[in-house]
């Protein structure tokens, strides 16, 4: 009984340590944890948003714990979403019924490359539930842009902004290599690069040095060999720089006393024409090498055209000289070649005389003296010879030699008296071996008249009479001969449109055809055509020539082409075809040496 007593002691004993050593292995029922309330959307999207690129977004509705919460659709609620800058979303608005498994996809696309929030709120509320701020960046290089300056002077550097850009017109901020880029330059200046070679791109930008020696317009054309990517600048004008010296343009030979065309050019010290020196320029004084100063002497400076000047020119003596050219009170100058200034050849005395006189009396004589052009030699008393005087009667005049420099502007007025009393002509011709003699031509006499004694019988007077008549009617007739030949003279005169400029400003375009020796017989008419789908001021010039091109070419917002024509079919006139890029009304006016076609 005690043992049974003291086993039973044991094993409680036994079970309490194990109870206490070995826990019981016991399991409640599972458990199932459900998300909170809702708290905010978490937003998964690409990891880069590229400008003109729609994305998709992930929205995913969560509790406070970030536990999705996949029943969310069954609630009904609604949300507005809002994108700050030119960002764009789909939808704007949506409901929790939008929602699958506690998750639902928004699009986003944005072609600016910018930085903007987005925000949801729920309707009622303005607090956003969630707000998250994106960047988009820009695209893959799509073109460039070129900015420049409007203007820039010959010989001095001036920089080219070449800006990457996408399609959207976002600047690509990516390395772009220079190597790559082929910068190629259009129109009638020639620049080229003042650097090594063409930087690369920073910050999307790469700056160009560039330096053109020559005067024009130019554009300049940027392209990726890579890509292909290109971009144009607008124009620039490459503007002559200041007056470093004078083109003149004379003829070899030239007649003493005779105009001659002088063309002067200023030109900058990359021979550029200054176009504008008109306004800059102080005009130029004109010198020679010779005995005389030329006439005129100065020229102004409102008298260059495009930064050229046409004068006619006159040397009275004759010899060789060169002419100068030089700025007024400064510096820059030019210089002729040798010209040959040749004595003008009398071909031809006129004598005008008294009807009658009276034998051993002083009268007077006029004497006028013509070139081998049929021009009064005006500097005669410089490069004339003495003129001897003769005539058809048989008695004596006094004096009968004229000296040279009686002679003024070519004409002298002489005091000379004739000792019988008969019918007579008086004959000039110069007398070989005096001053400034050259080859004479056979001169012409004045028409016979009579010379009368004092108290003559009436016989006498009767033939007096009939010699005067007679000498009045040979007057006439030498007259007519001398008018005549005085036309033949104008009509063999050359008339040729020598060169033909342009002035232009934003409301008017001026077009002067220079046209030396142009005299009262050049005729003109002018009309309005429409030729091949295009308005052209078609001009008839007559009778002329031209030694201009056949088209030429103005950098000019009225003008296009001009054609200049012969015109076969009416020999001595000349077509001149201009142009016309926008309406215009013209009209055309006649000066000493040119016409002048005026584009309004």
């Amino acid at each position: 009984m005690i043992q049974r007593m003291l086993r039973r002691l044991i094993l409680v004993h036994v079970l309490l340590i194990l109870s206490i050593a070995v826990p019981l292995l016991v399991y409640a029922g599972e458990i199932v944890v459900k998300p909170g309330k809702f708290d905010h959307f978490n937003i998964s999207m690409p990891e880069r948003l590229v400008a003109g690129e729609e994305a998709t977004i992930r929205l995913q509705a969560v509790d406070a714990f970030n536990n999705t919460i996949s029943n969310f659709g069954e609630t009904d609620r609604e949300f507005h979403i809002a994108v700050t800058g030119s960002a764009a979303v789909n939808p704007p608005s949506f409901k929790a019924s939008s929602f699958s498994g506690g998750a639902m996809t928004i699009t986003l696309s944005d072609k600016t490359a910018e930085t903007f929030t987005l925000s949801i709120r729920e309707s009622g509320s303005p607090i956003p539930i969630v707000s998250k701020d994106l960047s988009i960046v820009p695209n893959k290089l799509s073109s460039f842009v070129l900015k420049g300056p409007r203007t820039a002077l010959a010989g001095e550097v001036f920089d080219i902004r070449i800006i990457a850009k996408d399609a959207y017109g976002n600047t690509v901020t990516e390395p772009i290599s220079g190597k790559n880029l082929n910068l190629i330059f259009k129109g009638g200046a020639d620049p080229k690069i003042d650097t090594p070679a063409i930087p690369d791109f920073k910050g999307g930008v790469s700056v160009v040095s560039l330096v053109s020696h020559k005067s024009g317009t130019t554009q300049i054309e940027a392209k990726d060999l890579i890509t292909g990517s290109m971009g144009t600048s607008d124009k620039i004008d490459i503007i002559s720089g200041p007056v470093s010296s004078f083109k003149i343009f004379a003829p070899k030979d030239v007649i003493a006393g005779e105009p001659f065309e002088l063309a002067i050019v200023a030109v900058d010290r990359f021979n550029n024409v200054v176009a504008n020196y008109a306004k800059t320029g102080g005009g130029v004084a004109i010198t020679s090498s010779g005995k005389l100063k030329p006439f005129p002497a100065t020229i102004p400076a409102y008298e260059f055209v495009n930064g050229q000047a046409k004068v006619d020119l006159r040397y009275d003596v004759a010899e060789d000289i060169s002419l100068t050219v030089s700025e007024i009170g400064k510096a820059p100058k030019g210089t002729t070649e040798t010209i040959r200034v040749v004595s003008p050849i009398p071909e031809r005395y006129e004598v005008t005389t008294p009807e009658s006189v009276v034998a051993g009396q002083k009268f007077k004589l006029k004497i006028t003296v013509y070139n081998q052009l049929g021009h009064v030699i005006k500097n005669y008393n410089l490069v004339g010879p003495d003129v001897q005087l003769s005539t058809t009667g048989t008695g004596a005049l006094i004096p009968n030699r004229i000296p040279a420099s009686e002679f003024v502007n070519g004409t002298t007025v002489v005091e000379v008296q004739y000792n019988k009393s008969e019918a007579f002509a008086i004959y000039a011709s110069p007398i070989k071996g005096t001053a400034g003699t050259a080859a004479t031509a056979p001169s012409h006499a004045a028409a016979p008249f009579h010379a009368a004694k004092k108290a003559a019988p009436a016989p006498e007077k009767q033939q007096a009479k009939a010699a005067a008549k007679q000498a009045k009617k040979s007057k006439k007739a030498k007259a007519k001969e001398g008018a005549k030949k005085g036309k033949e003279a104008k009509a063999k005169r050359r008339r040729e449109i020598t060169n033909l400029s342009i002035v232009e400003s934003k409301k008017k375009s001026v077009i002067t055809i220079h046209i030396p020796n142009a005299d009262g017989t050049l005729k003109y008419a002018a009309t309005a055509e429409t030729i091949e789908g295009k308005k052209w001021v078609v001009l008839k010039i007559t009778p002329t020539t031209s030694k201009v091109e056949k088209t030429l070419k103005f950098d000019s917002s009225f003008v296009g082409d001009v054609v200049i024509e012969d015109n076969e079919s009416e020999k001595g006139t000349v077509t001149i075809k201009i142009e016309l890029l926008k309406a215009a009304r013209f009209h055309v006016t006649k000066d000493k040496n040119s016409l002048s076609v005026t584009l309004r």
